[in-house]
């Protein structure tokens, strides 16, 4: 989560470890399971599932930028 500092100041933060990713499933290329199945393989955590439809987004922590064909990385958290 973001954090403010005492002078109320906003600063990057996400607050679940050093890197979150938010990504987006085309599920014409591959299902939301296997996606899923496959960033875990890479070394991500899931840490939230959006829905099962196209476009579906997924939260991911850890592990390296994800790079499963028909899933878009569409925001990145670092935990500076």
């Amino acid at each position: 989560m973001a954090q403010a500092n005492p002078n109320a100041a906003v600063r990057q933060s996400n607050g679940l470890g050093p890197k979150t990713y938010v990504v987006s499933v085309a599920t014409g290329t591959v299902s939301v399971e296997a996606a899923c199945a496959e960033i875990m393989v890479e070394g991500g955590t899931i840490a939230a599932v959006e829905g099962t439809a196209d476009g579906s987004h997924l939260v991911v922590q850890g592990g390296p930028t994800p790079a499963v064909v028909g899933v878009t990385v569409v925001a990145t958290f670092d935990n500076l």
